[in-house]
């Protein structure tokens, strides 16, 4: 895998399913925008998830899916 193969990842709308090209920023971080299909910001690297995974995250509601921040006091 070379230099070029690197600064972009093939991502995978948690809620629809759509495929699109990731690319890095300057600073090295993926620009993950919405999905252009649904609009949904949930997405993951193709490659790492399974068909059971997918629907797992697609039978689950969409505000379920979202991660939670806890302060803790």
């Amino acid at each position: 895998m070379g230099p070029a193969d690197m600064d972009s990842l093939v991502v995978e709308c948690l809620r629809c399913g759509s495929t699109r090209l990731a690319r890095r920023n300057a600073f090295r971080r993926l620009e993950t925008p919405e999905c252009p299909d649904c609009g949904y910001l949930g997405w993951a690297p193709s490659l790492e998830l399974t068909d059971a995974e997918r629907d797992v995250l697609r039978e689950r509601p969409a505000a379920r899916r979202r991660l939670t921040v806890r302060s803790v006091a």
